[in-house]
């Protein structure tokens, strides 16, 4: 439920539609879901006119003061906003202002009107980038470290035209807020006030929902064709026993910290804490 997303990551786009942009040795997942290290932004210290406020990366899933390790936030990568100003996991970052956006390209939602889970894909209809109401922290491990994590706000969806056609028949409909360009500074600067008038559905008109293309699966070649001589077995054969060549892998420090889970692990209900 609301928890699988591709993140903006262009800088080009970040800069037009938030004013930032991520370090030159920024190598952030191309798809997000609970557990993995994403871009969100917070308020700066000293507002710039030209940005919307600094860029940070941190675990999708809150690790408030008390988790004793990060599997904790696989069960907070969302939160209720009718729960977010009580519920322990949550409640801490509320009352003390700790409001970000997500930057978001995609939502990727399960759709079960086929009579069979099927994933969608949602984004607004102009196809730029959204910005998602959440919640963030800086948690410290039992032996130290200090790790940002962040929470995206969900509300409900019953009704909307989009939101409300997703999740299976049973269970309840959720959708995440999404703050009109309009909102998101007031969102980060504002007071709480101010930030729980936010707190809305965005128009399922502003909004479009196709399914996901899915990946043609590999055919195999029919057993006739293994009576049938292979002309560029000379070449093929001369490059197999050629040394490959060695493979580099750059290791940053956010893919250290949290491994990546498969890009969308299926229906993820939650919001436990």
């Amino acid at each position: 439920m609301c928890s699988n997303y591709e993140p903006v990551t262009d800088n080009d786009r970040l800069l037009a539609c938030f004013g930032i942009s991520l370090p030159d040795d920024a190598d952030p997942a191309p798809h997000c879901s609970a557990g993995v290290v994403a871009p969100f932004i917070v308020r700066s210290e000293v507002k710039s006119p030209d940005a919307l406020g600094d860029a940070n990366f941190g675990l999708l899933g809150l690790l408030p003061h008390f988790a004793t390790d990060i599997s904790f936030g696989k069960h907070t990568n969302n939160c209720r906003t009718e729960t977010m100003k009580s519920k322990p996991a949550f409640r801490e970052s509320w009352w003390a202002g700790r409001r970000c956006v997500i930057p978001v390209q995609r939502i990727s939602e399960w759709n079960y009107e086929s009579g069979r889970p099927q994933m969608w894909q949602i984004q607004r209809a102009d196809e730029e980038p959204m910005g998602l109401a959440g919640l963030w922290s800086e948690w410290t491990s039992p032996v130290g470290e200090k790790l940002l994590s962040f929470s995206m706000l969900t509300i409900n969806a019953d009704g909307h035209e989009v939101f409300g056609r997703m999740n299976a028949p049973d269970h309840e409909k959720r959708m995440p807020v999404i703050l009109p360009i309009s909102a998101q500074e007031l969102w980060l600067y504002g007071s709480l006030k101010d930030a729980q008038r936010l707190l809305a559905r965005y128009p399922a008109e502003h909004l479009q929902a196709t399914p996901r293309e899915q990946t043609a699966a590999a055919r195999r070649e029919p057993k006739s064709w293994q009576a049938v001589p292979d002309m560029f077995a000379p070449e093929w054969h001369a490059a197999a026993v050629e040394k490959p060549r060695r493979r580099t892998t750059r290791v940053t420090k956010a893919s250290q910290q949290v491994p990546r889970p498969p890009e969308h692990p299926g229906p993820i209900t939650g919001d436990l804490f």
